[in-house]
């Protein structure tokens, strides 16, 4: 227990370095080297709010907008472009009618309202001690840091999955996907989840995900109109070939990034071949992503009919999600927290109730809550390496993951019986 107590003093220390960074940009004027992608929010709600949703991703509206918020140029293509669908622009139109900085404030409270609510439904039913140690984990890690200065909607996506995984267990599966329309707003997440239920089987949560998307997209047209969504989709093109392309290294594209800050199995082939040298890291990415899929399906050959997977298979397929990910940033890192979700409910029988947990319960869940914690804030370490603080970015969110999927899914007797462990 000692060794718990330890490790949770010290990712809270990290927590309040995390805060402290937050609360002294969100408090100060805006430099250059600051965080920028609430301009991106901002600029869209104000499209949809003088009712030009058409230009949302036009880059040139967008930079002439964003020059009146700071006159400088910020981002790797000199303003912060928006990539979500119209409807989220419509959602926070309501923030265009106030300044930019109240606007990121009112932002950062829902912001903060929201991962309270995850910590507070991941621990469902347990012990206050649990609860607060939740707390910690999904509010003092470095992906909350990360989406609070960057005002962006990584405890939405949370919550969506959360709320997810607690319809699923109590069998409302189409509820269940409805929630996961959240993902819409990270469309190659939406992707990667929907081949993963129709994989498995999952009728009702696929069609429940894909209904929700067209219901908010529908309800959403009075602000958005067809228009916007029809560019969207073309612009959804356009970003994929500049990923393609080396977002913006051997050119202009229609989005321009970092590569080598992404995390996955993108931002690590950037890291090693750099950006520039897009054939290299197209090949190299595809590589190993093959070979991570082709021994997941390999070693999941004979479960895909099991109903419920075992704990294992269903870890390695988060984890594989997120390494598959084109677009994930150090924010979305808090997807993990899903993996503790996962852990936590699987393990409820093993452990005492968790309505009046023991001594040896709260430990377990304790840990469980720990290993998240440090798996969070291992995604620091590749944007702190990125921008000068190490040789060369390590990527170890990347590496862990890895392991997870081949640890997790890896074929062994027994399963059934190494759940709980797991």
């Amino acid at each position: 227990m000692a060794l718990l107590v330890l490790g949770f003093l010290a990712v809270a220390g990290l927590g309040a370095v995390w805060i402290q960074s937050a609360t002294v940009e969100l408090t100060g004027p805006i430099t250059p080297s600051g965080h920028h992608d609430f301009f991106a929010f901002y600029s869209a709600a104000t499209l949809v709010r003088d009712g030009h949703p058409q230009a949302l991703y036009d880059g040139g509206t967008l930079t002439a907008l964003q020059r009146q918020l700071y006159p400088h140029p910020v981002g790797y293509a000199g303003y912060m472009p928006f990539i979500n669908p119209p409807a989220a622009a419509a959602f926070l139109s309501p923030l265009a009618t106030l300044t930019e900085s109240t606007a990121r404030l009112v932002w950062l409270l829902v912001s903060i309202g929201l991962a309270v609510t995850c910590a507070l439904v991941l621990t469902a039913g347990r012990d206050i001690r649990i609860r607060l140690l939740a707390l910690l984990v999904v509010l003092a890690t470095f992906p909350a840091y990360q989406t609070v200065i960057e005002g962006q909607w990584s405890f939405v996506l949370l919550l969506g999955c959360l709320g997810a995984l607690v319809a699923a267990r109590r069998g409302h599966e189409t509820l269940a996907g409805v929630a996961l329309g959240v993902l819409w707003l990270k469309p190659p997440l939406l992707v990667l989840v929907l081949i993963w239920l129709l994989l498995a089987r999952h009728w009702r949560v696929a069609a429940g995900m894909v209904g929700a998307v067209i219901a908010v997209t529908a309800v959403a047209l009075p602000w958005t109109g067809v228009q916007s969504n029809l560019n969207y989709a073309r612009y959804l093109g356009d970003v994929v070939a500049a990923h393609a392309g080396g977002a913006g290294a051997a050119g202009q594209t229609a989005w321009e990034g970092a590569l080598p800050n992404m995390e996955g199995l993108i931002g690590v082939a950037a890291t090693v071949f750099g950006q520039q040298n897009a054939l290299a890291v197209d090949t190299a990415t595809v590589a190993m992503a093959a070979v991570l899929v082709g021994f997941y399906a390999w070693a999941m050959r004979s479960h895909w009919v099991d109903r419920p997977l075992p704990l294992g298979y269903v870890l390695a397929a988060v984890c594989l999600g997120l390494l598959l990910d084109p677009h994930l940033y150090a924010q979305d890192c808090l997807l993990v927290v899903v993996l503790v979700a996962l852990v936590a409910g699987r393990t409820r029988a093993a452990t005492a109730p968790w309505s009046a947990p023991g001594r040896e319960s709260v430990r377990a869940q304790a840990a469980i809550l720990f290993g998240g914690a440090v798996l969070l804030d291992l995604a620091a370490i590749d944007t702190y390496s990125v921008q000068g603080l190490a040789l060369k970015p390590l990527h170890l969110f990347t590496f862990v993951l890895v392991a997870g999927v081949v640890v997790a899914a890896w074929p062994r007797a027994g399963r059934s019986a190494t759940v709980a462990a797991t």
